[in-house]
């Protein structure tokens, strides 16, 4: 039996006593991860360039951990409070700092720092160059997704439904926004994206808003999925997977079952596409991917939100999200395998595995290579070279 990928928490007096409700996301996972079959032909072999154990990682947390890469500097963290950077080329660590705090999301970079959400409710900055702190900034409840940051603020969002935009520099809380939270959502949220003036955030319940960045000020505000069904469990919707914005658009996904396409001005629905999914998503010149809540991969038409295809050979092995490498697509799973997808229809043509623990977080494209990061902590660099090369 495959470990249960969600947790679910209660808001209200329940998230206030801290109770936590352990439970398979709709009972999804519960079903037995589909066998690896060999591949007769790969189209490439992955090389594993270099490896390291950078501590702890996130165990079984739900955590917004990832791999953030910055000029020829790879960071990671993990939940003991340590942050590394490493370089990008062999893997050896340039720096270590021990925050002594109770680390779950990031690091963002953002000129010259490093941004951190804690379980204590806490937004900290490291510099980017020494691992020093910079500020430390207290919030309301825990920060479990990566804040987003440009060159002056950071924008981050809370467990209990808030949006707090802070002082880059200093830490300094420059405004705060509240909305409510379903008395049921899953233990995770996504992490607010800043573009130009504006920054968007997806909601707990099934909603994106757009608010003015200066001022925190609404733009718009509207559903991607309405919440249905009897039970509160039925009736979740959260928008756990980061916002995607693209051009003029702006693309979301819910565990209530909708990928949707929005106008980024107005926030007036393109297009929408049955699909229920947590993580990330990715893209290229003619879809968006996304890994669903089964395991299935989709690729969904930029333009008209048609189902290009959905590969189904690798449901219930608890996917990351998609990384777009070469024109072509990788996913991380629950054993520690690396998959590569044919962006065209979703066959997969190649298979790797660089480390024995589960890749949760979406790997990291860096000019020729791939950074994954485990959840216990393993970190490696990974090449895929055409099968026939000499």
């Amino acid at each position: 039996m495959n470990t249960p990928r969600t947790t679910l928490r209660l808001a209200g007096l329940f998230a206030a006593a801290g109770i936590l409700l352990s439970a398979c996301g709709g009972g999804e996972n519960v079903a037995e991860p589909t066998p690896l079959t060999e591949l007769p032909s790969p189209a490439y072999r992955m090389q594993r360039i270099w490896h390291t154990d950078a501590g702890e990682g996130a165990g079984e947390y739900v955590s917004g951990f990832k791999a953030a890469v910055n000029g020829n500097r790879v960071y990671v963290a993990n939940r003991d409070g340590y942050v590394e950077a490493l370089n990008l080329d062999n893997g050896k660590r340039i720096w270590r700092s021990r925050t002594g705090d109770r680390l779950i999301a990031g690091p963002t970079v953002a000129n010259g720092k490093l941004l951190f959400g804690t379980r204590d409710g806490q937004v900290v900055a490291l510099s980017a160059d020494t691992g020093e702190r910079a500020w430390t900034a207290e919030l309301s409840s825990e920060v479990i997704a990566a804040p987003a940051a440009n060159d002056n603020v950071a924008v981050a969002r809370t467990l209990d439904g808030r949006l707090v935009e802070l002082d880059l520099a200093t830490g300094e809380r420059r405004w705060t926004i509240e909305r409510n939270v379903p008395t049921l959502t899953l233990r995770g949220t996504s992490s607010p994206v800043i573009d130009g003036d504006t920054v968007y955030a997806g909601l707990d319940n099934g909603k994106v808003l757009a608010l003015d960045l200066a001022t925190g000020e609404q733009r718009w505000e509207q559903a991607i999925a309405l919440p249905s069904g009897r039970s509160e469990l039925e009736r979740i919707v959260d928008v756990d997977a980061d916002p995607l914005v693209l051009d003029n658009e702006l693309y979301a996904v819910s565990v209530g079952g909708e990928m949707t396409s929005l106008s980024l001005t107005s926030g007036r629905v393109r297009w929408k596409q049955d699909v229920a999914a947590e993580t990330g998503l990715a893209y290229d010149d003619r879809n968006i991917f996304t890994s669903d809540r089964d395991g299935d991969v989709w690729a969904v038409n930029r333009l008209t939100g048609g189902k290009s295809w959905e590969q189904e050979g690798l449901k219930y092995r608890q996917l990351s999200a998609p990384a777009v490498l070469n024109g072509d697509l990788l996913v991380g799973d629950y054993e520690g395998y690396v998959h590569w997808l044919s962006a065209d229809d979703g066959s997969v043509i190649a298979r790797g595995r660089p480390m024995d623990e589960a890749i949760r977080s979406q790997p990291v494209v860096a000019g020729d290579r791939v950074i994954v990061l485990g959840a216990d902590g393993e970190v490696a660099a990974l090449r895929f070279t055409p099968a026939d090369a000499q």
